[in-house]
């Protein structure tokens, strides 16, 4: 997938009540069913969204999750 096709995506965290731990994702805002996660997890709700903004930046730029 080319990085102008993650122009129409976005990012954000989920919480896992089983582990008590954050998650970054990027998603696609017209299928909702399109979803990376981030492969770490993270005690800290700030690092979640980082990763995750940092995933969906390299995805921008033609490098995406894999």
């Amino acid at each position: 997938m080319s990085g102008e096709q993650y122009l129409h995506w976005h990012d954000g965290v989920e919480f896992d009540e089983a582990t008590q731990t954050w998650r970054g994702y990027i998603e696609d805002n017209n299928f909702r069913s399109n979803k990376h996660l981030t492969e770490q997890t993270f005690d800290d709700k700030g690092d979640a969204i980082v990763a995750a903004s940092k995933m969906l930046s390299e995805a921008r730029k033609g490098r995406p999750p894999t």
